[in-house]
């Protein structure tokens, strides 16, 4: 993650001159035919590039909003930062980029920010604000250091001073940097938390309060769509979206549908009750905030909501599975779907870490007690939604877990995001840009403008600048059996590896599902090393930043990925525009007909 925050005295008299000067113009001498994108090797005329960056010039402008389709190769992330960046600063205002990643908001940052940079004759702040949980509280940390005997083991504890040694050397302290794996127990231990980590208890030396800081003052802002709408969902109306006087553009939009309605919505996952029941105390480790305590009730009370907190979702699994589905998703139609089990223990827990933080004569971390409080206290208050559905404007479902997995959630989200995040986005007085390369339906984007509530935006659909015939090789396994099938899982490594030893190797392998991933990762990488070519895991170590440029570095590299590499990955060759031969292979853990 990078930030920059230096003003020069420069931003001012540059500013005059883009007063002088129209945007338009400053957009024409960079994207023209001879102009300056054109003069850096690599880089060509577009002309899709040019058409789309002076719409949204107009559009920002004007304070309207516009959805663009821009095929791959238009060059939208350009094409959108150049006008964005103008009217911010021109403007005043604050401009926000929201994309569908974490992975490519860092790429966003630290590729086409910095482009941008050498393109425009002004200076400007960006800064990139991922959600709280993304970065190491410095309180938290020495909380926990602190209280280290009761809260972890002996591995976690050596875990810990490998962190605290690493928070001595971070700027930004996000966590997903990190150089080595962090067990859960440690990370949540030490992530940012609401309550317990604030510009009061912290100060601006805690890095999420500095990242904060650094939103606040930035002309720039990159994040991604699930933060930006939970920020929107949890924020009193304002003029702005999440500033006064900002404006939004939100890349790879076509996914907004499914994440808008998750950022408003609500859900509740098994792992996440029992974490605030062991945060307090976990009756299999003998760990927690009030492991020190001799009161036996104590102990007892956080035992037995464990043991029926597993009973309720099982019970929640046995019905949902009743109803015949055979997907992982199941629709709860109606209230009541099992008895609430838990309400009463969960109460009780509360009652109890309530009486604890008043006692004046305790020694426990009063900021660690609220978290554990709002924690049971949201659980609660979700289960009994969730069962009771007292929002007709809400659909209820069921995720069930995985294959060797106990984990369940409960979700409930807006059933039509067009009448209940619409009006929310498409207000007047601002600009909502929404662009990607898969919007239209049939040639039209009356189907996305329909389904967001968008009816107020123009719409602007850009050519390929591709010959897709000539220039790649479409191959679809035809002998493979579906995902759902016995033997899926042991035909499948062969056919990975032939199709990468027919490419030699530079290869993204892309699955729906990580355990599958790290087993075809464990069948496939001797085979892989007896050709030759490096085999990178996503998750095993290396942020995915690092994966990235190591995959591009070694041009003939597999790279096997989950979701985050999905989209928007660039891969330039020797010498090419486009990685030599490229292959993407696209594996799934669930049936054809999900």
């Amino acid at each position: 993650m990078i930030f920059y925050d230096d003003r020069t005295e420069m931003s001012s008299f540059f500013s005059i001159i883009i007063t002088v000067k129209d945007v338009r113009d400053h957009i024409k001498e960079i994207f023209s035919e001879s102009g300056t994108l054109c003069s850096i090797p690599d880089f060509e005329f577009r002309p899709q590039q040019l058409e789309m960056a002076m719409a949204i010039a107009s559009a920002v402008e004007s304070r309207s909003h516009l959805i663009v389709e821009a095929p791959t190769g238009v060059g939208k992330s350009l094409a959108y930062l150049i006008p964005a960046i103008l009217h911010a600063v021109m403007k005043d205002r604050k401009a926000i980029v929201s994309s569908h990643t974490k992975n490519l908001q860092e790429q966003l940052l630290r590729k086409d920010v910095e482009l941008a940079r050498t393109l425009l004759p002004i200076e400007f702040n960006a800064a990139l604000l991922k959600g709280r949980k993304n970065y190491l509280c410095t309180t938290r940390l020495q909380n926990a250091h602190s209280h280290q005997r009761q809260l972890f083991g002996k591995d976690e504890t050596d875990e810990l001073e490998m962190l605290r040694e690493w928070a001595g050397t971070t700027r930004e302290g996000d966590l997903e940097a990190l150089p080595f794996p962090l067990s859960p127990s440690i990370r949540q231990q030490v992530w940012s938390e609401q309550g317990a980590c604030s510009q009061k208890i912290c100060g601006t030396g805690c890095f999420f309060q500095a990242a904060k800081v650094r939103a606040r003052d930035a002309d720039l802002i990159v994040m991604n769509h699930a933060l930006f709408f939970t920020l929107l969902a949890s924020q009193p109306q304002r003029e702005g979206f999440l500033y006064d006087n900002d404006f939004v553009i939100f890349d790879e939009a076509h996914t907004l549908e499914s994440i808008a309605g998750l950022g408003i919505g609500k859900d509740l996952s098994r792992s996440q009750v029992l974490y605030a029941i062991h945060r307090l105390y976990n009756p299999r480790t003998k760990k927690g905030l009030l492991s020190r305590i001799r009161k036996k009730q104590v102990r007892e009370l956080c035992a037995e909501a464990d043991e029926v907190v597993n009973e309720f979702f099982d019970a929640v699994v046995a019905a949902a599975r009743r109803s015949g589905a055979t997907k992982p998703t199941v629709r709860v139609r109606g209230p009541h779907l099992v008895a609430n089990l838990v309400d009463p223990h969960l109460q009780q827990l509360q009652d109890m870490v309530k009486g604890l933080a008043k006692d004046p004569d305790s020694k426990l971390n009063k900021e660690e007690l609220a978290i554990a409080h709002r924690l049971l206290w949201e659980a609660q208050t979700l289960i009994r939604e969730f069962l009771d559905q007292p929002d007709p404007s809400l659909t209820y479902w069921v995720e069930l877990p995985e294959k060797g997995s106990k984990n369940i959630t409960l979700c409930a989200a807006p059933t039509d995001i067009s009448t209940s995040v619409g009006p929310l986005l498409f207000r007047e007085n601002t600009s909502v840009i929404l662009t990607s390369a898969t919007l239209a339906v049939a040639g039209s984007l009356d189907y996305i403008q329909s389904r967001l509530g968008a009816r107020p935006a123009e719409t602007l659909i850009l050519d390929t600048p591709f010959d897709f015939r000539r220039q790649m090789r479409l191959i679809i396994s035809g002998d493979i059996p579906t995902p759902d099938a016995a033997d899926y899982e042991r035909e499948l490594p062969g056919w990975i590896l032939s199709s990468i030893v027919r490419s030699r190797g530079k290869a993204l392998v892309l699955f729906t599902s990580a355990a599958l991933m790290k087993r075809m990762a464990h069948v496939l990488r001797a085979p892989l090393h007896e050709e030759g070519l490096q085999l990178l895991v996503q998750g095993t170590g290396p942020s995915r930043h690092d994966l990235l440029q190591e995959f591009k570095r070694d041009i003939d590299s597999v790279l096997f990925g989950l979701d985050s590499f999905w989209m928007s990955v660039e891969c330039p060759g020797r010498g090419a525009r486009t990685r030599d031969h490229y292959a993407a292979s696209v594996c799934s853990a669930r049936s054809s007909a999900d």
